[in-house]
């Protein structure tokens, strides 16, 4: 179960929801959302941030810097911003949108990220479409198209809400920025980890290119594990150009996952 602090975000976006009776993706016009709670998005340059909340009474501006120029970074920048509004945080400035700044394990960050996603794509509405098998990165890109979210933050989502066992994995310079698992996903995979040759965020790395779609890898090029087989689990990924980085989705099928004892756990 999330921390109560990320479920009160959640539920906050919910509420929302309920409130404007949005019952689709189409349905989710963040800066209308934010117009009809008292906030302009005003959009210029902006030194030191890529978006910021100006004034957290009945009236506010949100600032946007002209920097964005992705529409997915721009909602979720927006959506951030507005949670940071309904949850009363002091905090209002959001230093990056960048793929490396949406993952954030504590604090008003990571709520106000929390609330985004809730808002930007709701549970009520994506759960189902995360009940998939086998799992790719389409699955992700399905989700950032109807939903106009990045792929990386469509990615997040994703683990976040299906029962598959599933990390999502952010790498840069031949190492581990971070990684996200699914409630399921049971190995734990370091930050900071090396990236092992057998795997295909290091190929990307050494030799450009993109992927050709789900890999087979051996386990342990992502993980440690406690048996001797030589198990191959599934990878996925693809480059992240603005930011010289990889972004890499594991899933261990139903297979490995026995042959790793991870059905016992």
């Amino acid at each position: 179960m999330a921390p109560l602090p990320i479920r009160r975000a959640r539920k906050a976006a919910t509420a929302i929801h309920d409130r404007l009776r949005i019952r689709d993706a189409a349905d989710i016009d963040v800066e209308g959302i934010a117009a009809l709670l008292g906030l302009d998005v005003r959009r210029g340059g902006l030194p030191g941030a890529d978006a910021r909340l100006v004034g957290t009474g009945v009236i506010g501006i949100i600032r946007l810097s002209t920097r964005i120029d992705h529409e997915g970074a721009q909602r979720f920048s927006v959506a951030h911003e507005l949670g940071h509004r309904q949850l009363a945080h002091r905090s209002t400035a959001l230093p990056s949108c960048q793929p490396a700044a949406l993952h954030v394990e504590r604090g008003a960050e990571a709520e106000a990220n929390a609330f985004a996603a809730e808002l930007l794509m709701p549970e009520r509405l994506l759960r189902r479409q995360c009940e998939v098998s086998p799992v790719s990165l389409d699955d992700a890109r399905a989700i950032a198209d109807t939903y106009k979210v990045s792929l990386v933050a469509a990615a997040l989502r994703f683990v976040e809400l299906t029962s598959e066992r599933c990390a999502v994995v952010f790498s840069r310079a031949g190492r581990v920025v971070w990684a996200a698992r699914s409630a399921t996903f049971v190995p734990f995979i370091e930050r900071g980890r090396r990236l092992c040759a057998a795997g295909v965020a290091f190929d990307l790395f050494r030799d450009g290119g993109t992927c050709d779609g789900p890999q087979p890898v051996p386990a342990d090029a992502w993980f440690e594990h406690d048996t001797d087989a030589e198990v191959d689990i599934i990878e996925d990924a693809v480059p992240v150009p603005a930011t010289a980085a990889v972004l890499s989705l594991i899933w261990i099928p139903d297979k490995a996952a026995r042959a790793l004892r991870l059905d016992r756990e």
